[in-house]
C-alpha cells in the first residue's frame, strides 16, 4: 500500500468517526424557546403595557421649555425604567438567558425612545414655527 493510500484511508476514519459522535442534549434547566407558560407571557405583556402607558403619562405632563430633545427624551424615559423590572423577573423565573432578557428589554426602550424623541421633536418644530415672523 502506498503511502497516499495509507494517509487517505486513515482520514477517511478520523472524518468517520468524528461523524458517528453524538451531540449533548440540552439541560432541562435551560430555557428553550417554546416553553414560556402563559403566565409569563401576559406578566411581560402587562409589564409592557404598563411602562408605554406611564410614558404617555409623562409625555401628557411634559411641557417643552426647549434644549436639547435627546436629553429631555433621556430624562422622561428614566421616570418610567422601572416598570420594566417584573418582565425581568418573569423571564428569570422561566430561566430565559440574560442575552435574550437583555435584548427584549433593549427594544421595548428603544421603541418608547423612539416615540417619546418623536413627539418631543414635533413640540420643538412647533415652537420653533411660532416663533418665525
Amino acid at each position: 500500500m502506498t503511502r497516499a493510500k495509507t494517509n487517505i484511508l486513515v482520514w477517511s476514519f478520523l472524518l468517520l468517526a468524528g461523524c458517528a459522535t453524538t451531540e449533548k442534549s440540552a439541560q432541562p434547566k435551560h430555557w428553550q424557546p417554546s416553553t414560556l407558560s402563559s403566565q409569563t407571557i401576559q406578566s411581560a405583556r402587562q409589564a409592557s403595557n404598563d411602562y408605554f402607558s406611564c410614558i404617555e403619562h409623562e409625555l401628557i405632563r411634559y411641557q417643552y421649555r426647549g434644549g436639547d430633545s435627546r436629553y429631555e427624551t433621556g430624562k422622561l424615559l428614566k421616570r418610567c425604567e422601572n416598570r420594566l423590572a417584573p418582565i425581568r423577573t418573569a423571564f428569570a423565573k422561566e430561566n430565559v438567558d440574560d442575552t435574550i432578557t437583555q435584548r427584549y428589554l433593549r427594544r421595548k426602550r428603544t421603541q418608547a425612545a423612539r416615540h417619546v424623541l418623536r413627539i418631543i421633536m414635533s413640540m420643538e418644530a412647533r415652537q420653533r414655527a411660532a416663533n418665525q415672523p
